[in-house]
């Protein structure tokens, strides 16, 4: 049902896509090493106490009263590293799985089309149902591994410039730890599933892009939401996500199953 040649030739053909490549290579490096890199090191180079204001400050206590207790002995510096760590840089990082998960995805059928290739492709014996699992599939595993790759790099970062300030290793926290092992893989396969639906129905990769980008709004709600101090990302609103958009997936994914008119997926890309 699941055909490996199709799924290996998607992996390749994102390799030969400097496009594809640079949106896989720069999103990352900017959310999970220029980020962690300029807070957790400027506070090592900068007086951070003394540059808070008592905007900051108000903020800072918001977040405090919240927290483990502990964290109240923290000096400014060390809650402000803290405080972004494990709560603000979270949310910047589901960015990660996200935008390379939407632009690896909504590549997938219309990529097909711009290449010339999906005449051959829906003429092939696979059924309609097994081509979209295919190309769920091709389309999960680069942004997985990005993800995963910038989860340590990310991890690096935060140790090596975060000891010096906490005399301690600080990552990952029991966030991280929930948030890369269970939001960011059903919000990749969300951002998958719903970018191939897209893909499958719109005729240029343009398009494909400017209906999924819509995805990224939740996150940033995400982040004004805890700047704001309304809520923060802790555990088990973490869990409760993830639960939500497991249960989103499968209904995805029953839809899909259910997939059998190959003639309607024809006239939608070829004419």
């Amino acid at each position: 049902m699941i055909s490996k040649s199709i799924i290996r030739k998607d992996i390749i053909d994102i390799t030969r896509s400097k496009t594809l490549l640079i949106t896989l290579i720069i999103i990352p490096i900017i959310f999970s090493v220029v980020f962690p890199f300029v807070i957790v090191g400027g506070a090592l180079i900068f007086d951070l106490e003394k540059v808070a204001g008592s905007d900051l400050n108000m903020m800072l206590d918001k977040f405090v009263s919240v927290m483990n207790p502990a964290v109240a002995s923290y000096s400014v510096e060390q809650q402000i590293v803290y405080i972004f760590i494990n709560y603000l840089l979270p949310t910047f990082f589901l960015l990660v799985p996200i935008i390379t998960a939407m632009t690896v995805a909504a590549n997938s059928f219309v990529g097909e089309k711009e290449r010339r290739t999906l005449e051959s492709l829906l003429l092939s014996p696979i059924s309609i149902k097994g081509l979209y699992l295919s190309k769920i599939i091709a389309s999960i595993i680069p942004p997985l591994f990005v993800s995963i790759i910038s989860f340590i790099i990310c991890g690096v970062i935060i140790n090596a410039l975060g000891y010096p300030l906490f005399q301690a290793l600080i990552f990952p926290s029991t966030n991280w730890i929930v948030l890369i092992s269970c939001l960011s893989p059903m919000i990749i396969l969300l951002v998958v599933l719903v970018n191939i639906l897209i893909s499958s129905k719109v005729k240029t990769y343009q398009e494909a892009q400017n209906i999924a980008g819509i995805i990224v709004l939740p996150i940033v709600a995400l982040t004004i939401g805890q700047i704001s101090g309304v809520f923060l990302l802790g555990i088990e609103l973490i869990l409760i996500i993830s639960a939500v958009l497991l249960i989103i997936n499968t209904i995805i994914l029953i839809k899909i199953s259910r997939f059998k008119d190959r003639s309607e997926l024809f006239e939608k890309q070829i004419f």
